[in-house]
């Protein structure tokens, strides 16, 4: 992306100023959680609400788009379809670069009538010169400059992953989901019916953005299928990108269809072009985040030999099994290493094989150092996979929180010094908030963290292209 392209694109996630068209003091109005979401965010700049005859008690409020004394970066529009363009052509006199429109009512309605409005809400804009997200969407977050897609979201900042999204409700459950592991997202848009920009302009601008390191997608359709495509590769030779297609089956594409109103197609089909642009396919929003996770944090494994380490002999068996039945291979341990772990590994109950039962040895953390590290040496495998449940860490009596925090910190340091990629598998058993908790600490270490193997599996072999 050229220079002035990107930095068209930067100031859509930075304005200076907003002003929120559809103001209300009534439970539940979006123009009004715009507002206050910007405000949470902790958004810097002049907020404007614009009623016709209304004063609200918390922002400026202006009857017109044109009344504000001040320059408007971008407006965020909530009123009924028949009204934007009108907006739109005030938005145009008035300079304003940038419009989000919630409104819905448009192309994806299916009517003669709503798709003739979108024509015209999208020939007023460049005739102003005024850049379009949406309409139907809920439009950008961006934590850095208190952007927010509504009045609730999380304000992490710091994060790496930046998310295109045709869907709203798609782009606040995946950005709140990651919060709760104590993961940011850099950016995030909801670009609903793709009237002006899209994929074909947010693909780019991420592929360039220091502060993107993984970009995750959503899409249902596009108008420009060619476009897409190309735009997918160029981002994917740059940096990740992980794809999910919403509405691969025949009813699903037709509930796409009355959503945005995007030109969709088969499954298969979206699949082959998401591999051959060099991107990775996701099933659902589970495998789009645990994958972003993945890519942000390790790097795929080189090969598919596999050592598993447990603190549980029934976990190793039924792990295996299903490590076996993903297309990973579980070789024996090298001699060598045998050896230098036998004083180690030497307790009732464990087993020095692969998987590696370390039973009470998981509970020294004395040894961890002339543990994990031998592993390093070992020829024998490209990755290793740890299984950890709170359980077992509250078996010895302690307090479950003080000593599997205890255990968790002391494992990171060790488990850094194998050299390989290691995913932990942090079972959903006893004590979630604690289990979250010691995700979130594992996490801001640089391991990716599951909740099952099944998860973490799908997320390896989602990586491996």
């Amino acid at each position: 992306m050229d220079d002035r392209l990107f930095a068209e694109m930067d100031a859509i996630f930075h304005p200076r100023s907003m002003a929120a068209i559809g103001v209300k003091e009534d439970m539940g109005n979006q123009g009004m959680s715009f507002l206050l979401g910007y405000r949470n965010q902790g958004f810097t700049g002049p907020l404007y609400a614009i009623h016709p005859t209304r004063k609200l008690k918390e922002f400026d409020t202006y009857p017109s788009l044109l009344d504000v004394p001040g320059p408007v970066d971008m407006v965020k529009i909530a009123l009924p379809a028949r009204l934007v363009p009108g907006v739109i052509r005030d938005c145009g006199k008035k300079g304003v670069r940038s419009a989000v429109i919630f409104s819905s009512g448009f192309r994806e309605s299916g009517t003669a009538a709503g798709a003739a409005l979108e024509e015209e809400l999208v020939a007023s804009a460049r005739e102003g010169g005024v850049r379009i997200i949406g309409p139907n969407c809920m439009g950008i977050y961006c934590p850095e400059s208190g952007m927010s897609l509504r009045v609730d979201m999380p304000a992490l900042k710091g994060g790496e992953l930046s998310l295109i999204s045709q869907s709203g409700g798609v782009s606040n459950s995946l950005v709140m989901a990651a919060a709760e592991r104590g993961i940011g997202f850099a950016k995030a848009v909801s670009y609903g019916n793709e009237s002006d920009l899209g994929p074909v302009e947010f693909l780019p601008y991420f592929a360039d953005d220091p502060r993107t390191k993984v970009i995750a997608v959503y899409v249902e359709g596009t108008r420009r299928p060619e476009e897409f495509r190309r735009a997918l590769a160029e981002a994917a030779a740059k940096k990740p990108v992980v794809a999910l297609k919403g509405g691969t089956t025949a009813v699903g594409s037709r509930a796409v269809s009355s959503h945005t109103g995007a030109l969709t197609g088969t499954g298969e089909v979206w699949k082959a072009v998401v591999r051959q642009a060099g991107a990775h396919w996701a099933e659902d929003l589970d495998e789009l985040l645990d994958l972003c996770l993945l890519l942000s944090l390790s790097r795929p494994p080189a090969g598919r030999r596999v050592c598993l380490l447990t603190i549980s002999g029934g976990f190793g068996v039924f792990a295996t099994d299903q490590i076996t039945r993903a297309g990973f291979e579980m070789p024996p341990l090298s001699a060598g290493t045998r050896e230098r772990l036998a004083p180690f590994i030497d307790a009732p109950g464990s087993n020095l094989g692969n998987p590696i039962d370390m039973a009470a040895k998981f509970f020294q953390p004395q040894n961890y150092d002339s543990i994990f590290p031998v592993l390093r040496d070992d020829p024998n495998f490209d990755a290793y996979i740890m299984i950890l449940a709170n359980e077992y860490m509250a078996y010895l009596g302690k307090n479950l929180r003080s000593w599997s925090e205890f255990v968790v910190k002391a494992l990171i340091p060790t488990l850094k010094k194998i050299g390989k990629p290691v995913y932990i598998v942090l079972m959903r058993t006893a004590g979630e908030d604690v289990r979250l908790d010691h995700e979130r600490t594992l996490l801001a270490a640089g391991f990716p963290v599951f909740p099952t193997v099944a998860r973490c599996l799908t997320a390896l072999n989602r990586s491996i292209r």
